[in-house]
């Protein structure tokens, strides 16, 4: 039983971290979807597709 629950609460972070269809509060940056890169860099994609990168404090509750 433990097992299940513990499960269900990894499940339930990681849809809330990568976005799940939606912007979370504090994962988006005047508008545009934040990403954390490998590196731990947290950046969104410009109009042209290109990565801007922002101060890691506005990913804070990304990971």
């Amino acid at each position: 039983m433990k097992k299940i629950i513990l499960l269900g609460c990894i499940f339930a972070l990681s849809i809330s971290c990568s976005g799940g269809g939606s912007d979370s509060e504090g994962c988006s940056y005047n508008g545009n979807t934040l990403y954390v890169g490998e590196k731990g860099g947290c950046y969104y994609l410009n109009s042209s597709g290109n990565k801007e990168y922002v101060d890691k404090k506005y990913c804070s509750s990304c990971y």
